[in-house]
């Protein structure tokens, strides 16, 4: 008989101190470090909440779900575009499978027997993918910025109104490359998967399901883009200022020179 699992994964903070965040927890810790804290609520129930921000509940009722998510949103700054989310479901065939094998689809994934190593790779990579799906929103949203940018600078000849826009979307920008760059570390394989090899194969065709490698590399592609784009906008307000200061120079020459002339 098949029993089936469900998994939600939320990306709610941009990132999280975990070690404030476990001594506000009342339930029991199954795992702690400075990347992840797994919490147990039931021999078949677990949360997980990553540093980077993320959170996934493994067969974790809605209202408990809630209360975590209310409780991590506390603890930091929320997401600045909002939450991303994901389902998977994780299917329990111990009639039908050896309990070492394994079947990766694009919804769930139907193992033989399901052990809490088998839980924490399955989780980890939903979080990694409702991650990746929060920075790509993110670095869109970023793109149509400096989309606005570039048109206002093709039909008007300039990009901003002040100043004070072009330090704040810059500082937007490096901002958000920041918090992608640190978090990249997360499609590493973790320590689990080096000496098991039922855990290495569930965590590289999951990670291939969820295309983690072809996502990052459009991530890095996108920011690539939008590195570009600051660096001709801040070029130009660099070439703007110079001008506005040549013409100062000019302009007190100028009046220097009048002023001699009417002196003589």
């Amino acid at each position: 008989m098949a029993t089936i699992y469900r998994i939600r994964a939320a990306h709610v903070a941009d990132k999280l101190k975990l070690k404030d965040l476990r001594e506000s927890l009342a339930h029991e810790i199954e795992a702690f470090s400075n990347y992840e804290l797994v919490v147990k609520l039931a021999p078949d129930s677990y949360v997980f909440i990553y540093n980077y921000g993320s959170a996934v509940f493994f067969n974790v009722p809605d209202s408990v779900q809630e209360q975590y998510l209310t409780l991590i949103r506390n603890t930091k700054e929320g997401a600045k575009i909002g939450d991303t989310n994901e389902v998977f479901l994780v299917e329990e065939r111990p009639e039908d499978f050896d309990p070492l094998s394994n079947k990766v689809s694009f919804d769930r994934v139907v193992v033989g027997k399901l052990l809490f190593p088998k839980i924490k790779i399955i989780c980890m990579l939903v979080a990694e993918s409702t991650a990746l799906d929060y920075y790509d929103a993110l670095i869109e949203n970023l793109l149509e910025q400096a989309s606005v940018y570039s048109k206002k600078l093709e039909k008007q000849g300039k990009f901003l109104d002040g100043s004070e826009d072009l330090l704040k979307f810059v500082g937007m920008c490096l901002s958000s490359k920041q918090e992608i760059i640190s978090n990249l570390y997360i499609v590493d394989s973790p320590d689990e998967t080096w000496e098991n090899s039922e855990l290495d194969k569930i965590f590289h065709e999951l990670k291939m399901m969820f295309e983690i490698d072809v996502r990052y590399r459009a991530l890095e592609y996108k920011s690539k883009i939008i590195q570009e784009s600051i660096e001709v906008i801040t070029d130009l307000a660099k070439s703007r200022r110079e001008v506005m200061l040549e013409m100062t120079i000019i302009l007190l020459i100028t009046f220097e020179l009048v002023m001699n002339l009417v002196r003589h």
